[in-house]
């Protein structure tokens, strides 16, 4: 069964800002980390003290990369408070000055055109489309960008949950579905490329990471711990199987191997 976009949107709600779950993927939650996040700034060509909109922030790294790198005045928002007080931390610790607020891709609490540009990883795959984009084009100013990337999917994928929010796969878009909403939300592409080799990156790091921390859990006697995401399914409550976890990982790079899950980067233009 498909889930809904309320499902997959609350499903991820939970997974960012929970502990484990940094622990494992790190503080920038989406394939291809700042380096995908970097390229993306790089092509929008923003001015110094242009105004971005970092929607869906989760724990702020990319944020904290525009504030401190790139020099823009970041606002960002995210569905999870628990996300977005680890990101205000992180970014007081970094000396970034980004105004963090609690708001849905499909309700933001912004003016009409406010951002020169507004960056999108990995959150329209996590809600509706549609509603999304409508939402992220009303607050980017006519001639402004679209900062995007998301996973493609060519198929639902069998990877259990939180496993699957992790990667953006959950709510994974069809391979070109992407580039074709765009046009009828408002905006023209100016470049687009493929990510996929973040998604083999991810996985490396997922992979080291989920099987040191099995192995600890399984040491310390602590694996009923990591069961507790609430309502993912076994998830990570079986992370101290390790056959179970390397034959997951094998079927995913498999799938990368054969085309059926890919990465996309796009540079829009609201028009």
């Amino acid at each position: 069964m498909t889930p809904t976009a309320s499902a997959i949107a609350a499903c991820c709600a939970g997974l960012y800002g929970h502990p484990i779950v940094e622990l494992i993927a790190g503080q920038s939650l989406h394939p291809g980390g700042l380096a995908t996040t970097r390229r993306l700034l790089g092509e929008a060509r923003l001015s110094p003290g242009a105004r971005l909109l970092d929607a869906g922030c989760g724990l702020g790294a990319s944020a904290r990369l525009a504030a401190i790198e790139f020099e823009l005045r970041v606002d960002a928002c995210d569905v999870s408070a628990s996300a977005l007080s680890r990101a205000a931390t992180l970014a007081e610790s970094a000396g970034a000055g980004i105004d963090f607020r609690t708001a849905s891709v499909l309700d933001l609490p912004y003016p009409r055109g406010a951002f020169a540009g507004v960056l999108a990883e990995c959150v329209l795959s996590t809600t509706s489309r549609t509603d999304g984009l409508a939402e992220l084009r009303r607050v980017t100013a006519d001639g402004g960008v679209l900062l995007l990337s998301d996973v493609t999917a060519t198929e639902t994928v069998g990877v259990p949950e939180p496993l699957a929010g992790v990667m953006c796969l959950t709510g994974a878009w069809r391979p070109g579905e992407l580039d074709e909403v765009l046009g009828s939300a408002g905006y023209r592409i100016e470049r687009g490329w493929d990510e996929t080799d973040g998604v083999s990156s991810l996985l490396d790091r997922l992979e080291g990471r989920i099987s040191l921390l099995g192995a600890v859990a399984r040491d310390t006697g602590t694996l009923e711990r990591l069961g507790d995401f609430g309502d993912f399914g076994d998830g990570f409550d079986q992370i101290g199987d390790r056959a179970r976890v390397d034959g997951m990982f094998q079927g995913i790079r498999q799938m990368l191997r054969e085309g059926r899950i890919g990465y996309r980067a796009v540079v829009a233009r609201a028009i």
